[in-house]
């Protein structure tokens, strides 16, 4: 059983490890469940008997299927894993793409005064937005609606009860079965608020930030186009959520943004941002511990040294790419928060932002 010095386990339960000896066979035999965005896409369009892709999501595929091909070191339980991940995320652009088509007027949908909580991870983000989600007007969305994104039937069943819910329970009962400790380091409910990350995945358009693989190739070449993609992609998701439930105003988070704020701000221009802190000493042991936990649940193969290089590395990338986009954010639209502060009086916090915003109590 592998650990990390602080006790965190890494190794996956013992049936995954069996079941994952039998990689270098199946590799061997050439039956390895690879990523072909070609044979995927085919399948989607045959599941779902629609065929209207957005151009950016094609043109993004190839660039993350490679890198999960060829970066990730997937163990087989792991390429089976990612394999049904995309298949998510291409069934849900493609009913996205089908359901707007039907329903034109979600285009017309105000995306007013968004409220995007920025910071790296283990900074106080995720105790922050869920305070802040709990205002009565807030939209956010939970992990089941990310999960499973559009009802089956329009009108029925839209709080989850046609079974996304349920859907959504087991995908998070798995997870949490193949590393328990990642709940230890950030508590999931299926009714929590979830970051923007599962958004970005629906068009596999993930800004450079957090990610669940060791994907290098993927985040160099991640470019200006791909960032604006990216955004316009989650804007056009968040009309639709909207479309179908409405409230005053939304309440979003993702470290990702860091990397991507410039195009963020430009998609939506009268962002608020709440931007957590906290001293680096303190923020990468927890963020090499919590990536470490996330890579282990696809790779048998975890390199603690790829681990501390890229917490270093993305800390000082979203920081620098943060820090500067910042510069041209109206001072109306932006609150800094401090991580020793948020902890000490957390409600005050919360409240003191929706005051200073101007949001209603």
């Amino acid at each position: 059983m592998r650990r990390l010095p602080s006790g965190i386990r890494l190794s996956p339960p013992l049936p995954i490890q069996m079941f994952n000896k039998a990689g270098p066979i199946i590799k061997a035999l050439g039956l390895w469940p690879g990523l072909q965005p070609k044979k995927m896409i085919a399948a989607a369009e045959r599941q779902c008997k629609l065929s209207k892709w957005p151009a950016a999501h094609l043109r993004a595929l190839p660039a993350r299927t490679s890198a999960f091909n060829n970066d990730a070191k997937l163990s087989l339980f792991g390429a089976l894993a990612v394999k049904g991940q995309f298949m998510r995320g291409l069934t849900n652009s493609l009913r996205f793409e089908n359901f707007i088509e039907e329903h034109p007027d979600i285009r017309d949908e105000k995306i007013t005064r968004p409220l995007f909580v920025l910071g790296l991870p283990r900074t106080g983000t995720t105790l922050l937005q869920r305070l802040l989600c709990m205002h009565a007007g807030a939209r956010y969305l939970p992990f089941w609606e990310g999960y499973a994104p559009l009802p089956k039937v329009l009108g029925a069943g839209q709080d989850g009860s046609d079974g996304r819910i349920d859907g959504a329970k087991r995908a998070l009962a798995l997870m949490k079965w193949i590393a328990p400790d990642m709940d230890k380091i950030h508590p999931l409910d299926v009714a929590d608020p979830e970051e923007c990350y599962l958004i970005f995945r629906t068009y596999v358009l993930m800004p450079p930030g957090f990610d669940f693989s060791y994907l290098p190739s993927y985040w160099r070449g991640f470019s200006a186009q791909d960032h604006l993609d990216a955004y316009r992609l989650h804007k056009q998701q968040l009309q639709t959520y909207q479309w179908l439930n409405r409230r005053e105003h939304w309440v979003l988070k993702c470290p990702n943004h860091l990397s991507g704020l410039q195009h963020l701000l430009n998609v939506y221009p009268d962002a608020r941002i709440v931007y957590t802190h906290r001293d680096p000493v303190k923020v990468i042991p927890s963020l090499c511990s919590l990536t470490a936990v996330a890579w282990s649940m696809i790779s048998d193969d975890v390199d603690l040294d790829e681990v501390v290089e890229f917490a270093m590395g993305m800390t000082q990338r979203c920081q620098e790419a943060g820090e500067s986009a910042l510069k041209t954010v109206p001072k109306n639209q932006l609150i800094h928060v401090e991580f020793d502060e948020l902890v000490a009086d957390p409600v005050a916090t919360a409240l003191s932002i929706y005051d200073r915003f101007g949001y209603r109590r």
